[in-house]
């Protein structure tokens, strides 16, 4: 028996997610919850073998329950789950140790087939995706460039040209404001940037977008 717990803010998702998988003979749905702060407390209580986890969640993100999830509860297998599926999306549910990610408008099956294949010590990534995950790969290969930048750091620098805020790039690679200024800080001592736009200056400059 597969036991699993569902993390997703909005309750339609959230039941409809829950009915579709506890309709399995092998699945047994042991609960539900609408945040990362409540996953982290039902996983210690509940000890299931899959979190199914949404990306975008009020307060602690997705990808911060995963990395919380990951260290603590190393048993515990992540499928990460999104209705805006992206390259930076992506490499941050990998990254925080998500063993699958798939797309929430997918058939039951596909969701059904994500949760075994993690269950199971696989990795699940959603047909959805693939060009997406090629696109990240070739990308991939500057994730060391002449500034020594990791690939969390080229995913904020990225965005920043866009004139977005902390908060607004936490959204798009759906982590904490928190996280996004700790990439932002290394990243820009990197650089040798004095501040946000001579940093994006050098991102346009040095052709990292």
């Amino acid at each position: 028996m597969i036991k699993i717990l569902v993390v997703d803010d909005h309750p339609v998702v959230r039941e409809g997610i829950a009915a579709i998988l506890g309709a399995e003979p092998d699945f047994e749905v042991v609960g539900q919850v609408a945040t990362g702060e409540l996953a982290m407390t039902q996983a210690a209580t509940l000890r299931p073998d899959v979190v199914v986890l949404d990306v975008r969640l009020p307060g602690m993100s997705g990808t911060d329950v995963c990395a919380a999830l990951s260290a603590k509860f190393p048993r515990i297998r992540v499928l990460m789950l999104t209705s805006f599926p992206s390259e930076n999306l992506i490499l941050a549910a990998f990254t925080a140790g998500a063993k699958g990610f798939a797309v929430k408008e997918s058939e039951p099956a596909m969701l059904r087939l994500a949760v075994r294949t993690v269950a199971s010590s696989g990795t699940f990534v959603d047909p959805r995706t693939a060009g997406k995950l090629v696109t990240l790969a070739t990308k991939g290969r500057r994730a060391k460039g002449p500034f020594g930048l990791t690939l969390q750091e080229m995913r904020v620098l990225e965005l920043l040209p866009r004139g977005l805020t902390n908060r607004e790039i936490g959204r798009e690679l759906g982590v904490s404001e928190q996280t996004v200024k700790t990439h932002l800080h290394h990243a820009m001592k990197k650089l040798k940037a004095n501040d946000r736009a001579e940093a994006a200056g050098i991102v346009i400059r040095e052709g990292l977008v």
